[in-house]
């Protein structure tokens, strides 16, 4: 329901903080973007810059200014902002730890004191990320992500003075892992990504990368092999390489495969050794599932004959990469990539895919704690922009709504003058007073009755006591009180008694009272025997 949500209400970009995938290599630069549809995610603008050699050296930025230039101009060309980069393992420290059941704000700080016995790094002088892989009853199990604070700001500072800002530094082969394996899928497969200039390998299981490890040699040396043996230029062998592979060749076929071949089987060593590893070795609060498969993907991945070669002498079944299995479903919508191209860009896709993780997933990510803060002003001060906005384009929109209602109100009353002003005209004899003359007068006649003071008010209690001795079958019409000049008080009581003997009883109640003086009952008052109209005359004392 959330995914559906999503795809057909996605976030504003402006408030996504949507972002581009950089994949930065010792030789290029690739990038790409996924943009969210009703139709799901499709690939955006996506490309490759070259760098030339000597700029990057395995990971480490050797020449900031020439590399400024080039992410300068890719950022004014495709008017990029924020930025999704990955760091090759080379520089980086993947590790698992077993710790003692803790609160989770205390996690971080018991890592940083063990830091020193997993990596060859201080402290000091590291910047790290973690995720919590399971717990227990007595353990929780956290993988780390570790890297030399001075190689992150390396990074950082090129991407400022480049006009960029970074949302995340991940590791290679967790971006790669995001887009090749799918998602909830629970079996551990070893991830090859055969480059130009090196190859990674990392084990992943249930999608989380593990282990990781980078191997000197890549679909560049290959290609000088090549043009060594046959004394061909690097262009010459690079073609005969893309379009023979491990099959035969026009050349001689004797030369050709044990050259290629002597390079290929130093990464099947080096592959089998990891795979070795895996099977033997367990991690902390992992258990080892065995390698079910291998999956090919990078740049030189495409090698005619790669995939048959290392399936047949490591016995393992090797698939290459879909780097769209997470991305989009090709029966809806085709990506403008070739299923090829794709090999070379899994990482870019991996990183694109983090702005729409709808699950917890690993992504760790080692930007230093005071980029991540001002990237959280950042998202907050958007977020109450929006807010405003919406505040001020509904007022906006309710005054302009309220202009009919004033508008009709208006012509209402002028319609109502009109015919008051008419009838006044058309009736000259009805005299119209004015009405404040009126309202003084009535103002006048309420400051004289407010003025006149009583100086004797019945009370109450005996306005109770008359009700209270009043037996059944006497009915009150009318009860009133005089006060003569003389300050001489009477009460008057008038009603209707059932018979003689209830109103005998009635007034011999009222002679009860000591705050009367005299109680009168006139005797014309029992003429008659039944439903007797009475006065009863009161004097208070």
């Amino acid at each position: 329901m959330k995914k559906l949500y999503s795809r057909h209400f996605p976030t504003p970009s402006f408030l996504a903080m949507n972002s581009c995938a950089l994949d930065i290599s010792d030789l290029s630069i690739k990038y790409g973007e996924l943009l969210a549809t009703p139709l799901g995610l499709r690939l955006g603008r996506f490309g490759k810059e070259n760098i030339p050699p000597g700029v990057i050296v395995s990971g480490k930025i050797e020449k900031e200014a020439e590399l400024i230039k080039i992410l300068k101009d890719l950022a004014k060309r495709e008017r990029l902002h924020f930025v999704r980069i990955s760091l090759p393992e080379e520089q980086m420290y993947l590790f698992t730890l077993a710790l003692p059941k803790m609160k989770e704000d205390e996690i971080r700080d018991t890592i940083l004191l063990q830091l020193e016995e997993h990596i060859p790094l201080q402290a000091i002088d590291t910047t790290f990320d973690y995720d919590i892989i399971s717990e227990d009853g007595q353990s929780i199990y956290v993988e780390v992500l570790a890297i030399a604070t001075e190689m992150i700001e390396s990074y950082l500072s090129v991407f400022r003075a480049s006009g960029l800002v970074p949302l995340s530094f991940e590791l290679e082969a967790q971006a790669i892992a995001r887009a090749v394996v799918p998602v909830n899928d629970p079996s551990a497969v070893l991830i090859v990504d055969f480059g130009e200039a090196r190859t990674g390998a990392s084990i992943a299981y249930n999608g989380r990368v593990f282990f990781t490890t980078t191997l000197d040699i890549g679909g560049t040396n290959l290609t000088n092999m090549i043009a060594k043996n046959f004394s061909i230029s690097f262009e010459k062998a690079e073609e005969l390489k893309r379009s023979h592979g491990l099959r035969e060749t026009p050349l001689n076929t004797e030369d050709i495969f044990p050259a290629i071949l002597n390079g290929l089987s130093v990464l099947r060593d080096e592959l089998n050794k990891q795979y070795v590893y895996w099977k033997t070795h367990e991690e902390p609060g992992i258990k080892h599932e065995d390698i079910s498969h291998i999956i090919l993907c990078g740049g030189d991945a495409n090698l005619a004959g790669l995939a048959e070669y290392l399936e047949s002498s490591m016995s393992l079944r090797v698939e290459n990469a879909n780097a769209w299995v997470n991305v989009s479903d090709m029966k809806i919508s085709v990506p403008d990539m070739s299923f090829e191209e794709s090999f070379g860009y899994a990482t870019m896709l991996g990183l694109a895919l983090a702005d729409y993780i709808q699950k917890p997933q690993t992504l760790m990510n080692v930007l230093p704690v005071e980029e991540k803060k001002k990237l959280k002003r950042e998202y907050w001060m958007r977020f109450t922009s929006v807010i405003l906005s919406l505040f001020t384009v509904t007022m906006v929109t309710a005054i302009l709504l309220m202009f009919p209602l004033y508008f009709f109100s208006k012509s209402k009353a002028d319609l109502a003058e009109n015919r008051l002003e008419a009838f006044n005209q058309s009736n000259p004899e009805v005299e119209t007073e004015s009405i404040d003359k009126k309202i003084a007068e009535i103002n006048t006649k309420l400051t004289l009755l407010d003025s006149k003071k009583t100086d004797y008010v019945v009370s109450d209690e005996l306005t109770e006591s008359i009700i209270n001795i009043k037996p059944k079958g006497i009915t009150f019409s009318d009860i009133s009180y005089t006060e003569s000049g003389d300050n001489s008080k009477s009460i008057k009581i008038m009603g209707i008694a059932s018979d003689r003997s209830t109103l005998r009883d009635f007034k011999s109640s009222l002679d009860s009272i000591k705050k009367f003086s005299t109680v009168t009952l006139p005797i014309s008052d029992f003429l008659e025997s039944s439903d007797i109209n009475f006065t009863i005359s009161i004097t208070i004392k």
